[in-house]
């Protein structure tokens, strides 16, 4: 995935600095509920947590808003992932388990939310969220409930 993920962080630059007029008029997000289920008080806004267990994980974050909050977890073994936000608002919570999974999810704007939970083998997802107010949640593989 490095080479990949270098080449999609370089394509991604222009597309973030151009949406910051954009981001200036964004509007104010109560009640985002996708993502936040399973944000821990260990993930308040502006920190990046990562919690890996396993062996051969990778993972690229950008995080360019202060406010900004990433929650990663690997278990398992393989997995790969790359996440980049950039705006007002976002949260990310990414978990992978199981085997050689891969995340792209990149948030732009403002008011932002991605939940994706990856279990099994092989799953791939790619999100991408550009302007404001947007939610996604995607889970794939066997349910763990």
């Amino acid at each position: 995935m490095s080479h990949r993920a270098f080449g999609y962080l370089a394509s991604l630059a222009g597309a973030l600095g151009a949406s910051a007029a954009a981001q200036a008029a964004s509007p104010v997000c109560p009640n985002q509920t996708a993502g936040e289920s399973a944000m821990t008080s260990d993930s308040a806004p502006g920190r990046t947590t990562v919690i890996r267990t396993g062996t051969g994980h990778s993972a690229t974050i950008v995080r360019n808003d202060p406010d900004g909050t990433v929650r990663l977890e690997q278990h398992g073994k393989d997995h790969a992932t790359l996440a980049v936000q950039s705006g007002t608002g976002e949260v990310l919570d990414i978990r992978q388990s199981g085997s050689s999974a891969e995340a792209d999810v990149v948030q732009d704007g403002a008011c932002n939310a991605t939940e994706l939970a990856q279990s099994g083998e092989g799953n791939r997802a790619t999100v991408s969220q550009s302007g404001s107010g947007n939610r996604v949640v995607v889970r794939q593989g066997p349910s763990k409930e």
